[in-house]
Order: C-alpha cells, then structure tokens, then sequence
C-alpha cells in the first residue's frame, strides 16, 4: 500500500466505528485472512494501492467483512 502511504513495518490506526465507505483503506477479513485494501463500490472490490496487484472482485463465493478503517499511520524512525 505504498501508493497510500503504508509502508512496510508501519502501525495501522484502524477505527471500527468508522463507517466504511466508497475510496477508505480498509482492514478486512477476506476469505479468512486479513488484508488492507482501499474498498471500491459499485462493483464490490478490493484495490491495491501498487498497480502490479489485480484489483479482488468480491462476489458472492467469497467471506468477507470489513474490520475497520485504517484512520492513521504511524511510520518508525
């Protein structure tokens, strides 16, 4: 998620009672693992911020649920 300002080894501020809307980065359970993708409507999916991943349909055949909305980052020094 490089493309959103996530880089590796960063902490997430996720916020739960944050509703999860069209454009948010979101943590979510897809298929039983976790993930942080930015949500799409319209069609349902999931968009990495790096262009070499595809974008992830979700579509009936697949669990999902959003976790949280990522609402800061924290970067080390």
């Amino acid at each position: 998620m490089l493309g959103a300002g996530i880089h590796p080894g960063d902490l997430l501020v996720v916020d739960r009672s944050v509703k999860a809307t069209d454009g948010k980065v979101v943590l979510a359970i897809l298929d039983g693992e976790f993930t942080v993708k930015r949500l799409r409507l319209n069609p349902a999916r999931l968009v990495a911020e790096n262009r070499a991943f595809p974008d992830i349909l979700i579509g009936e055949d697949r669990t999902f649920e959003v976790w949280g909305v990522v609402t800061n980052v924290i970067h080390a020094l």
